[in-house]
C-alpha cells in the first residue's frame, strides 16, 4: 500500500531548524511494499507484508547563512537519525502532522541561468512515521503554561508514543530561569487525573537551539494528551518552543 501527501505551504522542521521560510513544497511518500518469501518447493511466488518505509522530499531555495537551509544540508550529508517533522496546516496548537526518524538520501542543487538556485533534499526512513499533533508552541513563552488536552488516541501494546521538544532559538531575556516540559495523558478532557508520561531535559538560560525525543511504550489506555511548560527562577527568560506528540507502530 502506498500513500502520498503533498503540501505547498507546510511547516517543516529538521531537528531544531525551521525550514518553512525557504521551502516551496514538501511531499511525503509512505510505502509498505510486499516482501517475497517464496521457498524452493513452492508452486507460486509467495509474499508477506513488507517493512514500512517513507520518503520526505523537500523543495527549497538556496540559503547560505549560518543557520540556513544550504549550510545545514551539507552537514546532513554525513549525518544519521535526523528528526523531521511536517505540519501541513502550519505552526499552530492542535495542528496534526507527521514526525519521523530519517537518514539523508540525496540533496541535489539545480540552477538555470537567471533563475533561482534550488536545493532539494530527500530524507528517508525505515520505521513507521508517527501520526503527530502540536500540543504547545510559542515564540516567547515566559511563564508556566498548561496546554489544551487533545484526543489524539490511546496506545496499544504494539504502539509507541513519541514526544518531540524543539527549542528553536537560544532563550531571550536576561537572568536565570529553568524550563521543564512534560507531556501528560488522561482518560478524558476534564481537569484532574492527568498522568505524566514524558519529561524532557530541563532547559535554562544557557541552552542553545536543540531538540529532544522521548518515547513511551504502550499500552496506555488514556486517549487525551497535553503539554505542560513549567518555568521557574527570578530571570526574565523567554523560550521559543514547539512541543508535539505522535503515535507510531512499534
Amino acid at each position: 500500500m502506498s500513500t502520498r501527501i503533498h503540501a505547498k505551504a507546510a511547516t517543516i522542521y529538521k531537528d531544531e531548524i525551521d525550514y518553512s521560510g525557504v521551502s516551496n513544497g514538501v511531499v511525503i511518500d509512505i510505502d509498505n511494499p510486499p516482501a517475497e518469501v517464496t521457498a524452493f518447493a513452492d508452486v507460486d511466488a509467495t509474499f508477506v507484508e513488507g517493512k514500512a518505509v517513507f520518503k520526505i522530499n523537500l523543495n527549497a531555495l538556496f540559503d547560505a547563512v549560518a543557520s540556513g537551509f544550504d549550510a545545514e544540508m551539507f552537514s546532513d550529508l554525513t549525518s544519521e537519525n535526523r528528526r523531521v517533522g511536517v505540519y501541513p496546516e502550519g505552526r499552530t496548537v492542535g495542528t496534526p502532522g507527521y514526525e519521523g526518524r530519517t537518514d539523508i538520501s540525496q540533496a541535489p542543487r539545480t540552477a538555470e541561468k537567471a533563475g533561482a538556485i534550488l536545493l532539494n533534499v530527500t530524507w528517508q526512513g525505515d520505521t513507521p512515521l508517527a501520526r503527530a499533533r502540536i500540543l504547545a508552541t510559542g515564540t516567547a513563552i515566559a511563564s508556566t503554561t498548561t496546554g489544551t488536552k487533545y484526543q489524539h488516541g490511546d496506545l496499544s501494546s504494539t504502539q509507541t508514543g513519541v514526544g518531540v521538544l524543539r527549542l528553536l532559538a537560544a532563550p531571550g531575556g536576561a537572568g536565570s530561569n529553568a524550563c521543564v516540559v512534560t507531556i501528560e495523558s488522561d482518560a478524558d478532557s476534564i481537569a484532574g487525573g492527568e498522568t505524566t508520561r514524558i519529561t524532557f531535559a530541563t532547559l535554562n538560560q544557557v541552552s542553545v537551539a536543540l531538540h529532544e525525543v522521548v518515547e513511551v511504550a504502550g499500552a496506555v489506555t488514556d486517549a487525551w494528551w497535553r503539554a505542560v511548560v513549567t518555568i521557574s527562577g527570578a530571570g526574565t527568560r523567554t523560550f521559543n518552543l514547539l512541543i508535539s506528540f505522535g503515535i507510531r507502530a512499534t
